[in-house]
Formats: C-alpha cells, structure tokens, sequence
C-alpha cells in the first residue's frame, strides 16, 4: 500500500513539473511580413483589323402608325444597302428601337421612331464603302452615332501587355528593395485591370448628298494597356 501512494506521488511530481515546463516555455512571436507595393504598366499597340458602327435610322410625323412605318422602309433599305455593300447579315444587328413623343409643349407634339443598326466591318477597307452606302447616299440612315476600331485577336496582344506591365512592376520592386538593403523574396498578392484604346468617338455623321468621292477612312492603332499592382514579400 504504501508502495502504491509513492508511486502516485511520483506521477503527480512529474506530471506538476511538466506542466510547469510547458507554461513556462515563452509563446512564439508571429514576426510580421515586410513588404513593398508597386505598380506596373504594359501597353502594346497593334493594327485594327475591323471597325463596329453604328447606324441612326430617324424619323418624326404626327401620325404615330405612319411614322413607324416611315421608318422601317428606310431602315430596311439602309440594311440592303449595307449588304450590298459587303457586309453578311450576320454582322448587321438592331442595336436599339424607340418611339417617343416630344411632350415638351403645352400640347402633344410629333412622334419620334428611332432604329439604331449595329454594324461589324471585319474587312477596314470596306469602311468608307458601308458609310457611302448607308448615309451619303440618303439610302435611309440619318447618321453615324459611334465608330470604334477593333482588334480580332485581342489574347495575344493583352499577354504581352500583361507581360510587360508584371516586368515593369519588378523592376520598380527590385530598384526600391536594393535602395533600401533589402531584397525581393516572392509574390504575396497581384491585381490586374487593362483597357483598350483605340481611335473610339461618338459622333454624328449627318447625311448628305455629296459628289462621288468615297468617305476616306484611315484606320489608326488600337492600344491595349495591363495596369497591375504587385504586392512583394522582402527579405533581407
């Protein structure tokens, strides 16, 4: 019996100074990471190889049933006059359609049918062409309410602006460690947005009976920008 109790007390001896080693053992400190946030920029300018438009198709009476149907006679002649000038039906779409009535007046005034015609040029060359055929001529359309180039591959050109935009923000990384005694250790977090610019306008192209010269059209560049913001892990 009394060889049973010093072994208890034996256990709880070494069990009390194992806990006391364990509680005494001071707690691991979270060291805080250092770190550096830069910003990195890459564009790449490349030729358009298509162009989208807009085509306005107008028109305004008292007769609200007479006055759509003013319209749509010369939104389906502005069609065929796209088409003709070579462009598939598939590229030609109904952008919007609208009637309104101007109540601006102490009474109520004309209506307004309003048919806007979205149009894909995927061949520039034939971009003064369309616009001759759907407003110079007084086919149908009123005018153009926007023009925009555009870039059919536009992944190859957004990897390399991409590329360069993460190269840019190393460098900047790698300038602002050294100069500090510091070293660039990893990536802790990355951030991207890009856009793509081109020679895009809304205007209004009003139309107009004008000689024979064709609309001239010289395309411009489109450029794609990747703005990225990096966050480096240093190190000593």
């Amino acid at each position: 019996m009394k060889k049973s109790i010093k072994s208890i007390l034996i256990i709880g001896l070494g069990t009390a100074l194992l806990s006391s080693c364990v509680l005494g053992r001071p707690a691991k400190e979270d060291v805080p990471v250092r770190s550096i946030t830069v910003s990195g920029t890459g564009s790449v300018s490349v030729k358009p190889d298509m162009v989208s438009m807009k085509f306005i198709v107008k028109s305004t009476g008292w007769n609200c049933p007479q006055t759509a149907e003013r319209n749509a006679i010369n939104t389906t002649n502005t069609i065929n006059a796209i088409k003709e000038a070579g462009i598939p039906e598939s590229d030609i779409s109904t952008y919007d359609y609208s009637i309104t009535q101007d109540n601006t007046h102490a009474y109520a005034g004309e209506y307004t049918v309003r048919n806007t015609i979205a149009v894909i040029i995927r061949n520039v060359d034939l971009t003064g062409k369309v616009i001759d055929a759907a407003v110079k001529n007084n086919t149908g359309a009123n005018g153009i309410t926007s023009f925009e180039y555009l870039v059919s591959d536009k992944a190859t050109a957004l990897r390399e602006a991409r590329t360069l935009a993460i190269k840019n923000a190393q460098d900047a990384a790698s300038l602002l460690a050294g100069a500090s005694g510091c070293k660039v250790n990893g990536v802790l977090e990355i951030r991207e947005d890009y856009t793509s610019a081109g020679r895009a306008n809304d205007m209004m192209f009003k139309a107009a009976s004008v000689g024979g010269t064709q609309t001239p059209i010289v395309e411009g560049n489109v450029t794609i920008t990747s703005n990225v913001t990096v966050k480096y892990e240093l190190t000593n």
